[in-house]
This record gives C-alpha cells, structure tokens and sequence, in this order.
C-alpha cells in the first residue's frame, strides 16, 4: 500500500518562506504472504466472497475500524488477492487457487504469481544475487536507498519481504538469519510442512482409493475430513487442469462439506472421574 508522504517540491509557508515537503516514500505489502494465505484458506472455508465484517472475523477481529484490520485489507489488495468496494470482498482467482490448493504445485505457482504482483519485493528479488546468504541489513539499506523506502519502516519491509519469498519457495532462511534467494525450480527446505498446515487430511488408505471410479485421470482436486466412524471425500478426476471460473464452485462445494464434517464429527465430553 502507498505510502504517500508528500513530495520533495517546495512550498510557500504563511510566513512567505519556502517549506520543503516530507519525500513521498514507498509503500509495501507490511503483511507478508505466508499470513496473507493463512488468512484466505480461512476465509474459504467459507466461499470466496465475503462482507467486509466477514473477513475481519476471519482475521480475529471484533470490530472493521482497527488500524490492525485496515493494514491487513491493504496488503491483501497489495498483494492483488482480493477485489471489490464497499461491503463486499470477492477473492482473485490467484487468492482462490491459494484458499483452496488442488494440489502442491498449484498453490506454490499461485503463492509465486501473487509474490510477483508485489512489483517492489518482485524487483528486490531479481535485481538481488541467486545463491549466495544475503544479510538482512544489506537488504533493507538497499530497500531504502534504491526503492525509496521508508528509513522507520525498513525493518518491516525486510521481514515481509523474507517471509514472503519464504512462502513463494525462491528463499530459504539460515541458522545464522541470513538469506539466500534461490531460482524458482529450487525446493526449499519445510515447504512440504507449510502446505501440510493448510490441507485438509489427505486420505491415503489403498482400499479407499481402489473404490474410486476414473483411475486413469489424474486428481485435479482431493479433500478429505474425517468424521465419526469414517471419512467424506470429495475428489475430481481430470485429465486436463480445472478452469479458474470452477473454482468457485468448488469452493461453495468445500465450504458445504467441510459443515457437513463438523455435523458428523464426533464429538467428546471428558466427564469427571466419581468416586462411591
């Protein structure tokens, strides 16, 4: 988000005397990626299209006025996974791959598509050397001195910026804090861990699988819930990749079947011991 300033023209005071203005600095995303997903797989559990008052619910906040709930609607719209004006939030079609991943790789080209929406960590990331540990410091002196970023937001910018790329799969964080941006083919080390955080629990026994029709095409979409005594699995077999106009609808399907789990869940009461 922009964070506007001024510029650094001069103006007459009231006095007649030239004022400089504040320098018009740079805004960014001050939610990382990593968070901003976090917050859309929450959201579409539900669909992809919400009120304003939803979405603040989906963050944990009680109220739309906080400084803390508008800075995160801001980076979302930075980081252009949501749309719309008013009371009504619609995700982008990268937001909706990103709450509702079909698959690891899938996510991980949407989660790289929004990073590259983000034109300034995007141009800190390729003018930046591949390979090599890079040290925090070095990273915010350049965000400040080439891209015009705020002095006292530095330290900000560094930290999304680091858990973005981080998010993306084109960095990796050392013991020692420092950080080396890799290609986008390169894996990073605990990828698998943050897709395994957001996904609903894969099924995975033989005889379940062996019972599905179409075994021939490939999964395109594979979510699963337990429940009392067994499991829901919702599963499109596909030759081809899915539309981003389906989406949606999957979404809508998700949202529905993921209530229908907690209304067959089972559900426990820890009675206290008696003693006669």
């Amino acid at each position: 988000m922009a964070d506007v300033e001024g510029t650094e023209s001069e103006v007459t005071s009231a006095r007649g005397r030239p004022t400089p203005r504040r320098k018009r600095t740079t805004g960014f995303p001050v939610v990382s990626l990593e968070e901003a997903a976090e917050i859309l797989k929450e959201a579409g559990k539900y669909g992809f299209e919400h009120s304003v008052g939803e979405f603040a619910s989906y963050m944990g906040h009680s109220t739309t006025n906080s400084g803390a709930f508008r800075q995160r609607m801001a980076a979302l719209r930075d980081w252009k996974l949501v749309t719309g004006r008013g009371d009504s939030i619609s995700m982008t079609d990268v937001a909706r791959v990103i709450a509702l991943p079909p698959d690891d790789a899938t996510e991980l080209d949407a989660l790289r598509a929004a990073f590259r929406n983000c034109s300034i960590f995007y141009k800190l990331y390729e003018e930046s050397q591949k390979g090599t540990p890079l040290g925090r410091q070095g990273l915010g002196n350049r965000a400040a001195h080439a891209f015009g970023v705020s002095p006292s937001s530095v330290t900000k910018f560094v930290a999304s910026f680091v858990e973005s790329a981080v998010a993306a799969g084109i960095a990796e964080v050392h013991e020692d804090d420092r950080l080396t941006l890799l290609e986008p083919d390169q894996d990073v080390d605990g990828l698998d861990a943050i897709k395994e955080a957001h996904t609903p629990m894969a099924l995975t026994t033989a005889s379940a699988r062996s019972s599905l029709p179409g075994r021939s095409a490939t999964p395109v979409v594979h979510q699963a819930w337990p429940i009392d005594g067994g499991v829901i699995v919702f599963e499109i077999r596909s030759e081809r990749p899915l539309p981003a106009s389906a989406y949606a609808t999957v979404g809508d399907v998700v949202a529905s079947l993921e209530r229908l789990s907690l209304t067959l869940a089972p559900i426990t009461t820890d009675y206290p011991e008696t003693t006669e």
